[in-house]
């Protein structure tokens, strides 16, 4: 069972701060007092992953894509290697689309997969720019939303266009916003 898509961290941290309050429980001396440092410093990062996580609607919903994404893409890795030909993004992507989706969407996804995509992030960043300017200065507002443009026209297909379409679908635009300046900042992992 993945844990990390729900809480935010996994289950090495959950065992290093188990093991660590255990060893100071049992231990005595100086190797109970080393190991409060181990678990003082995971049990902060358990802290902050848990509120970061719950803090921002889209985590989740990338997180669990993401599982199903890397496995997909694994696949074609595969597939490709055997057939000699260039890994296919689009495949990955589109098996994504079917498992979040299913057939329902298949006609707009595809379109997403094309031409539409730029186009889906240009309409986000024009329709919520305020999801781009948090913090920025009013005389820099320009530049920032100039360079949010530059940046989507420079992007190339991968598994978030979807990710943002599963996003806006099980909260709204807005959070789909959210994610692509997430994304555009380097903050999805």
């Amino acid at each position: 069972m993945r844990i990390s898509w729900y809480f935010g961290f996994g289950w090495l941290s959950i065992l290093t701060v188990v093991a660590c309050a255990v060893g100071i429980n049992r231990l005595g001396g100086a190797i109970a007092w080393a190991l409060y440092v181990p678990f003082l410093v995971v049990a902060l990062y358990m802290t902050v992953r848990f509120r970061l996580y719950n803090a921002e609607l889209w985590r989740r919903v990338h997180a669990r894509a993401m599982i199903t994404y890397g496995s997909l893409a694994e696949q074609e890795y595969e597939t490709a290697r055997k057939e000699g030909r260039e890994f296919d993004i689009r495949v990955p992507c589109r098996g994504l689309a079917d498992q979040l989706f299913g057939q329902s969407l298949a006609s707009e996804i595809d379109s997403l997969l094309g031409d539409g995509r730029k186009q889906y992030y240009r309409e986000l960043a024009e329709a919520y720019p305020l999801a781009f300017l948090k913090g920025v200065n009013e005389d820099r507002r320009d530049a920032v939303l100039d360079g949010v443009r530059r940046d989507i026209e420079a992007s190339e297909l991968g598994p978030d266009i979807v990710i943002a379409k599963a996003i806006e679908r099980k909260h709204n635009r807005r959070e789909a916003a959210n994610y692509l300046q997430a994304l555009l900042l380097g903050r999805v992992r």
